[in-house]
């Protein structure tokens, strides 16, 4: 069974990879890290100061050069490449299970003796592997952007004097963690839906549907208790870029030890038990219907 799903996920890759939407999503997500980052830096080189997470402020020859070294700088490349490969990866996780309904060739492989369960599993480790892939592109083009930053700033260093390489792979590990349930999320509505165009379109008014019911409900007390079960809001309590400071403070007045993203241990536990919970509950339907549905022919999508 292992060894047909990763058969058929070899296979999924050498289709897909010949498709014009893998890469230019890639290339969008790096562009759009690009862009944040250069026009952070170009911010930064205005003022005098940078302000951190912890309300505290640190000069530009200072802490902030801690920012721009490694590993420092791919830390904070892997918090936000997280961000924009949600979206992304909702896009393909739907477009890559709703194309085949529309070609028809989900039962062209099904007739050919491929399992269901075996089928639809292989899509599921595609996308996961090719959201660690964007994570692995990202972080590289911050450390990349970030090591030509600081040969412009006096003082600037390739590797950080408070280098913590444990951290690095910490965070790695939570960020591909992190992107499992939009994974989930993008695969059940091409499910539900048989259709590419319905399932992007879920997968996009859920991430604006989302960020407009928790801007209007944050207004409320009583939302604070339920926030955390909300899925942007369990993600982000995981990676710890919610409900805490989003760097490290202390080390003195306006200074922070390691430039790392951290998260408040019961949110980090509750939001990993929520997101679990999303993966579960949203593959499991998403098996549940694609085992028991007929698969049409060719919709012409």
């Amino acid at each position: 069974m292992i060894a047909e799903t990763l058969s058929l996920t070899r296979w999924e890759w050498f289709k897909l990879r010949r498709r014009r939407l893998p890469w230019i999503l890639l290339f969008v997500s790096v562009l759009l890290l690009q862009i944040t980052f250069w026009s952070a830096y170009a911010l930064f080189r205005v003022g005098d100061e940078v302000t951190l997470g912890d309300g505290g402020t640190a000069s530009v020859s200072g802490a902030f050069l801690e920012l721009l070294a490694f590993p420092n700088n791919a830390v904070i490349g892997l918090a936000i490449s997280h961000g924009f490969s949600i979206i992304l990866i909702m896009i393909l996780a739907a477009s890559l299970t709703g194309t085949e309904y529309g070609w028809g060739t989900v039962r062209t492989v099904l007739t050919r003796g491929a399992g269901r369960w075996q089928l639809l599993a292989s899509k599921l480790l595609l996308v996961a592997l090719l959201g660690v892939g964007a994570l692995i592109v990202g972080t590289l083009s911050m450390a990349l952007s970030s090591y030509i930053a600081s040969l412009t700033l006096e003082g600037g260093s390739w590797v950080a004097e408070s280098a913590d390489w444990a951290e690095v792979a910490r965070i790695f590990g939570k960020a591909i963690f992190g992107l499992l349930p939009y994974v989930a999320l993008g695969l059940f509505f091409a499910v539900l839906t048989t259709s590419s165009g319905a399932a992007i379109g879920l997968s996009l008014g859920y991430a604006v549907a989302e960020g407009i019911v928790i801007g209007i409900l944050a207004n409320f007390d009583w939302f604070e208790r339920f926030s955390g079960y909300i899925l942007g809001q369990a993600v982000g309590g995981w990676l710890g870029t919610t409900g805490g400071e989003l760097f490290v403070g202390g080390g003195g007045e306006g200074g922070f030890d390691d430039a790392a993203v951290i998260g408040m241990q019961p949110e980090a536990l509750q939001g990993f038990l929520v997101s679990l919970a999303y993966i579960v509950v949203l593959s499991g339907v998403a098996f549940w219907i694609f085992q028991r549905r007929d698969i049409a022919g060719a919709k012409g999508e």
